[in-house]
């Protein structure tokens, strides 16, 4: 009888966290993040936004040509790939240790070659317009904090993103997606939702690729 009791709460506790999973998932889809590009461009550089669904990730010019991604979120779900819903819980509601992503793609900067070498889904990709001066600059800021945190370093293959500790630490108001915004922010760009929870881009004024 005890074990009964046992398995139904265990199941009763699941399918709570089931619940507010998905009720967290409906709320990260809801309003769009508008993004209103830089207004004038010395030296224009095109950069990527990728919208993976319910994360985003940005890529940057590299520094001697080809392109770098950068990826932000929970360490033990991002990072260490630990999926569980236990996990996924914690990570939403919960501070939770912050990941950067870091990975170099090779060849031309182009959309296209983006999404040639991403191996994740990409529900859409727009291409962005920044002075190269300020993509330098977060180029530079975030190989700087991913440099500093590479004794912890870790790949994750089905990412295919390397991984360092954030000093940030990750929760449902203050995940990927704002991570992004804060990015576009020091590119230039005006964000007009203050903490966007979802992947939900609006991108406009801009001559940008949206695909």
């Amino acid at each position: 009888m005890m074990r009964t009791q046992g398995a139904c709460l265990h199941l009763q506790c699941r399918f709570a966290i089931c619940l507010i999973l998905v009720l967290s998932i409906g709320l990260m889809s809801g309003c769009a993040t508008r993004v209103a590009p830089p207004r004038q461009l010395s030296e224009p550089v095109s950069v990527f936004l990728l919208d993976h669904g319910h994360h985003s990730s940005l890529v940057l010019p590299g520094e001697s040509g080809g392109l770098v991604r950068y990826s932000y979120g929970d360490w033990r779900y991002y990072a260490l790939g630990q999926t569980d819903l236990f996990t996924g819980f914690k990570a939403l509601f919960r501070k939770t240790p912050g990941a950067l992503g870091r990975r170099e793609l090779p060849g031309p900067q182009t959309a296209a070659n983006v999404r040639s070498l991403i191996r994740i889904g990409i529900e859409q990709l727009f291409e962005l317009h920044a002075d190269a001066s300020d993509a330098r600059r977060l180029r530079d800021d975030l190989d700087n904090l991913f440099n500093a945190g590479l004794a912890s370093r870790i790949y994750n293959a089905k990412m295919d993103l390397d991984f360092v500790p954030h000093p940030e630490p990750y929760t449902l108001w203050h995940n990927s997606n704002l991570m992004v915004a804060r990015w576009l922010g020091v590119l230039g760009f005006d964000v007009q939702e203050e903490r966007p929870i979802g992947s939900n881009w609006s991108v406009v004024g801009d001559r940008s690729t949206h695909r």
